[in-house]
């Protein structure tokens, strides 16, 4: 009898626990839910779900539709064009060229009518038209452009104040963060994609100004200009370009940037940025090891172009800028864009190495006329070599010639400058992966001008010595010589 109350006792245990076990699992169940779902409400009977729903309802009324009216020459478009497909097949009129319609997104962030878009989305455009959400069209004027940030601010006459988008805060953005993309893809107009960052602070091409936001939400031509929003219904970003190597590659400025450069658009029509008049190389490990630095911090100034600030203030091509007003310099992006935001007429001090000795410089900071004086050391044309001599010694994988009279016209170069020419270029070897090519001219290597053929082995002998070359490179009729550096290969 003793026995059967045990297990009697035993028993009721066991259930007695197993309930109690069983409804604090399914309460931790439903607790384990709720962090999945940012937007709704969720219930201990259903699995919620994320959703936009709400924000897209919220924020579809702020994104507009951008018509722009081009001419489009067809005498100038061939088979291969890249957008072909695109264009309305409509006969062009006898001379070529026929109006042509383009579509892009925008957003507004201004009730009294002011929308933002891209500038390619309405570069070279006749007319400009905005569709709002309920369908009504307004001719746009247009108040500014800035194409280093691909940037354009449009203003609409509208009967009807205009609910606008709620600026957000950029650089909150973390990776994996849920967004969503709001715009006018193939004109299939206020289509809504969801995706997460993918990454931040991307770069597509060589320009100092960028600094992507990458997403996978779906992005197509026509979102250009439209706005990602995330979970609180705030623009983040203005999409603007797609990856055509891949799927789910989108790229999207950031709003904290573009705040910077509506806020002048709407005041000047213009961005006005400072400018130096040097070209910043990054600084690399063979640059360290050749000038003798003790890291690679800062930037290598590659070029000085005459009467400007740079040139007046004594800096000087292979000088090392290593900080602006007390501040280090981080890289060759930094110090364009530390130069670019700093006002005309600000006097600045900079600190650098020459010669491995300390130097510094006082500049008075110009105003940038053009894009094309951000570029310099921009390469030109190259003449054919049908033949050259056979590939010199020194490993570098070049051989080159003398530098005659009738080349040094036909290269503009001033007097008393002298080099060699580039003649052969092997395919494989250091002169091949730092895009040395036949035509250019070796001006200075190691800082030492290349006087003859004589000084030219005798400088190119330690390349074999150091495992690195700086060479100083020109090119027919480029007034700005650039600074390349070769290395030797780890297999050699």
């Amino acid at each position: 009898m003793l026995g059967f109350n045990r297990r009697t006792a035993k028993l009721i245990t066991v259930i007695s626990v197993s309930i109690l076990m069983g409804f604090l699992l399914r309460n931790l169940t439903d607790l384990s839910f709720r962090p999945l779902n940012p937007f709704l409400k969720s219930s201990k009977h259903s699995v919620t779900q994320v959703s936009f729903a709400e924000v897209s309802d919220r924020v579809n009324e702020t994104v507009v539709s951008v018509i722009s009216t081009k001419i489009v020459d067809f005498n100038q478009i061939h088979e291969g064009f890249e957008g072909f497909e695109f264009w309305p097949r409509v006969r062009p009129e006898e001379d070529g060229k026929r109006k042509s319609l383009g579509y892009g997104s925008g957003f507004v962030i201004d009730s009294r009518g002011l929308i933002v878009t891209n500038d390619h989305v309405i570069d070279d455009a006749r007319h400009i038209t905005i569709r709002l959400f309920d369908g009504k069209e307004y001719p746009a004027e247009l108040l500014g452009t800035d194409k280093e940030t691909d940037l354009a601010l449009l203003k609409i006459d509208s009967r009807d104040r205009l609910l606008p988008a709620h600026l957000g805060d950029s650089d909150q953005l973390r990776v994996g963060d849920w967004v969503m993309a709001v715009g006018n893809p193939y004109n299939y107009e206020h289509t809504v994609t969801v995706g997460v960052v993918s990454a931040k602070n991307r770069k597509i091409d060589d320009s100092p100004f960028e600094r992507y936001i990458q997403t996978d939400a779906a992005i197509n031509f026509g979102n250009s200009g439209g706005p990602l929003f995330n979970t609180g219904g705030e623009v983040v970003a203005i999409n603007a370009a797609i990856s055509t190597k891949g799927r789910g590659i989108g790229f999207a400025i950031p709003i904290n940037l573009a705040k910077e450069i509506i806020n002048q658009l709407e005041e000047r029509g213009k961005v006005i940025r400072g400018f130096l008049g040097l070209g910043p190389d990054a600084i690399t490990e063979e640059h360290v090891k050749i000038l003798h630095l003790p890291s690679k911090q800062g930037i290598l100034v590659a070029e000085v172009s005459p009467n400007t600030a740079a040139a007046m203030s004594g800096i000087k091509r292979y000088d090392v800028i290593t900080e602006i007003n007390g501040k280090p310099v981080l890289g060759k992006d930094d110090f364009f864009r530390t130069i670019a935001q700093t006002a005309p007429g600000t006097l600045i001090r900079l600190r650098g190495i020459r010669d491995q000795k300390e130097m510094q410089f006082e500049v008075i900071v110009r105003e940038r006329q053009s894009s094309n004086e951000l570029v310099l050391g921009t390469k030109g044309p190259t003449p054919a070599q049908e033949r050259g001599p056979e590939l010199t010694a020194g490993g570098i994988g070049i051989a080159v010639l003398e530098l005659t009279e009738q080349q040094r016209k036909l290269y503009e170069l001033r007097n008393g400058v002298s080099g060699v020419v580039i003649a052969n270029v092997s395919h494989i070897g250091p002169a091949a992966d730092a895009g040395l090519s036949a035509g250019e001219i070796i001006l200075e290597i190691n800082k030492h001008p290349v006087k003859s053929l004589i000084e030219y082995q005798k400088l190119i002998s330690q390349f074999k010595r150091d495992g690195a070359l700086m060479l100083l490179v020109s090119r027919p009729k480029n007034y700005n010589p650039q600074i390349v550096t070769l290395k030797q290969d780890e297999s050699q």
